[in-house]
């Protein structure tokens, strides 16, 4: 019965995280047109928040209850679960190749190829510290400048009515986002209890898979709209914010340090995730036969990760 309620209890949170870094989004983007704000400003809560808020929130929550590993296990295993599941497993159940046109190694595949690098290296002491934090952000914040000095994109043509309503609404949505992270985060713990299982595996799977639902559920919809440049861009995008902004951000909180599990297994996935993304996009396409192949891996990762092959 503690276990049925334990697991009722993560699904519930992880839910109401999701939804509250959807409607904390939604309402703090009005909020910065209604007072026009720099639309660089306000696209950054877009496009650099909104893809990494939940599982910022979780892993922030994890740092400040003293479990630092838990944040690198949901950073590293959402990575994997992105690339496997959100480009993998999608491909197979839409019943599509992913074509795309956009030459993404041109831009952002070496950003992600870099900021694997520099996490990895950075890791080989197997702990993460401010100073070395702080490059993290830099070059995150560097990759936003770039991306909008770039494209200049028009994100807000229309003009939004200033209300209290919307600071009213905004304020919950964060409050939203701080309770339910914490319970995602207890539920977590208390599972790793019950289960007997390491709480790193289990943020590195229930959490990752949890809050890349949304991702994943922009690329079902971005290939059956036929958007397949957005369904790669959202998914790489995702990727290198939740490494640069929440180990970055992360490190200041404190020095963030990782266990072997994390060390021997979660970190070598993600770098093998890394070679074969680029081996079955190469061509620019994802076929299904490709995806198939990616759940598979997935699948492996959870068997050596649970100790099961």
């Amino acid at each position: 019965m503690e276990f049925f309620m334990t697991l009722v209890l993560f699904g519930g949170s992880t839910f109401l995280l999701v939804k509250s870094a959807d409607f904390f989004i939604e309402n703090a983007e009005k909020l910065g047109i209604s007072l026009k704000l720099p639309h660089f400003i306000t696209g950054i809560l877009i496009v650099a928040v909104g893809t990494s808020l939940p599982e910022f929130a979780t892993s922030i929550s994890s740092v400040l209850k003293g479990e630092a590993d838990m944040l690198a296990g949901n950073v590293l295993g959402t990575v994997i679960a992105n690339i496997f599941l959100g480009l993998g497993l999608v491909s197979v159940i839409a019943r599509q190749n992913i074509k795309f046109k956009h030459n993404i190694f041109q831009v952002h595949f070496p950003i992600f190829v870099f900021s694997v690098a520099l996490l990895t290296l950075c890791l080989m002491d197997k702990q993460i510290t401010s100073t070395e934090g702080f490059f993290f952000l830099a070059i995150c914040g560097a990759y936003l400048w770039f991306l909008f000095s770039r494209d200049k994109v028009e994100f807000f043509p229309h003009h939004e009515r200033f209300s209290w309503k919307l600071i009213l609404f905004a304020f919950i949505g964060l409050l939203g986002l701080v309770i339910s992270s914490e319970f995602v985060v207890r539920s977590i713990l208390s599972l790793a209890t019950i289960l007997g299982a390491a709480k790193t595996a289990l943020s590195a799977t229930l959490v990752a898979v949890g809050t890349s639902l949304p991702e994943m559920m922009v690329v079902f919809a971005a290939l059956k709209r036929k958007n397949f440049d957005m369904a790669v861009g959202n998914i790489l995008g995702s990727n290198i914010f939740d490494i640069l902004l929440i180990f970055g951000v992360g490190s200041f909180i404190q020095t963030i340090t990782i266990s072997t599990l994390t060390y021997t297994i979660i970190l070598p996935f993600m770098l093998a995730t890394l070679f074969i993304y680029w081996a079955v996009s190469k061509d620019k396409e994802i076929t299904r036969q490709e995806g198939l192949a990616m759940t598979f891996f997935y699948f492996l990762f959870l068997g050596k990760l649970f100790g099961i092959v």
